[in-house]
């Protein structure tokens, strides 16, 4: 009996492959066990036959049937927001600049792409964020063997001036909830300001993740996928324990709802071009203002790289002094 060196596997996607000795694999390009069986037979017929070919050619897949399988795999392995965030812009993208080939892409799809952004008006921030979307989209079809470099690769974003973060000092954040009138807000605006979650977070958050006993909330459905877990400050704790005990969600409001109303109390306490995202800087910067150190904040936030949490550096003027007491003169 004739050995043939062939196995049929499915990836993390759904989507059956078969590999071909040396590592050499090529999508089947279905997700039913049955096709794949069926078309990893007769590519079994044709290699005993000597008329297999299919592996000598690059697979010629196009970027509607890619966008499918990548939008299909980061449902599963990214964040909601993330998933959102990947449809718009891979659908803008194709879009724009055509439903070609992957393996025929080149940068100067890319360079169009950012140049048709920025004339509908686009920020430069956003579209950094396409590029990188882009970028990430591009680095999995590598992955996955579709073509053997990304043509984004090294992409540089647009150079964008960095303002140092916008964020309210105690006396702005009291004043703030003096002037929210409705508690279910109050609980809202307080589990922000005390916790640096983002909120897309919030919108997860389960009464069940809240554990006043221990004093600590467990962020499970973060932006990156890692848990993380968060001191509840005494002043959180006694608002919690206005609702105590609760089941199901903390807050039933969407985040974009959720924006709105806290808006409209922004602009009730004098404070009309606050973000809610500028929350979240309060809680990182009043940290750092107090002495505690970017690796703990850095934690606390989630960030994934130090480099992000290093914008609240400024505002700790304290290491200066310790870096100058250890001169030895």
């Amino acid at each position: 009996m004739i050995k043939v060196n062939m196995r049929l596997f499915q990836r993390e996607n759904g989507v059956w492959y078969v590999e071909f000795r040396r590592g050499k694999k090529k999508s089947l390009r279905t997700r039913n066990k049955a096709e794949a069986l069926r078309l990893f037979n007769k590519l079994r017929r044709e290699y005993l036959a000597g008329k297999l070919i299919i592996f000598r050619q690059e697979p010629r897949i196009t970027f509607l049937e890619f966008e499918r399988e990548y939008l299909d795999w980061c449902e599963n392995n990214r964040s909601a927001e993330t998933f959102q965030k990947a449809k718009h812009v891979l659908r803008l993208f194709r879009e724009t600049v055509g439903n070609l080939s992957l393996a025929s892409l080149r940068r100067k799809h890319l360079d169009d792409y950012v140049s048709h952004l920025l004339q509908l008006g686009y920020s430069r921030v956003t579209v950094n964020i396409h590029i990188r979307t882009i970028k990430a989209a591009l680095s999995k079809a590598v992955e996955w063997e579709y073509i053997g470099t990304s043509p984004f690769s090294g992409y540089k974003q647009l150079k964008v001036h960095q303002k140092p973060p916008r964020f309210l000092m105690p006396h702005e954040v009291r004043k703030i909830e003096e002037t929210i009138d409705k508690p279910e807000w109050l609980l809202v605006f307080r589990l922000l300001i005390y916790t640096g979650i983002r909120r897309g977070e919030l919108t997860e958050l389960l009464w069940k993740d809240i554990d006043l006993e221990r004093g600590l909330i467990t962020i499970r459905k973060t932006k990156n996928f890692q848990s993380r877990v968060i001191p509840i400050h005494p002043n959180l704790k006694r608002e919690l324990l206005k609702w105590h005990p609760a089941v199901g969600k903390v807050v039933s409001f969407s985040k974009y709802y959720i924006t709105q109303k806290l808006k409209e109390y922004f602009t009730k306490a004098g404070f009309p071009d606050l973000r809610v995202h500028d929350l979240r800087h309060t809680f990182a910067s009043l940290m750092v203002m107090a002495g505690v150190d970017l690796k703990t904040v850095q934690e606390l936030l989630g960030h994934t790289t130090y480099k992000t949490t290093e914008i609240y550096a400024h505002l700790a003027p304290h290491h200066l002094h310790d870096a100058i007491k250890k001169l030895p003169i």
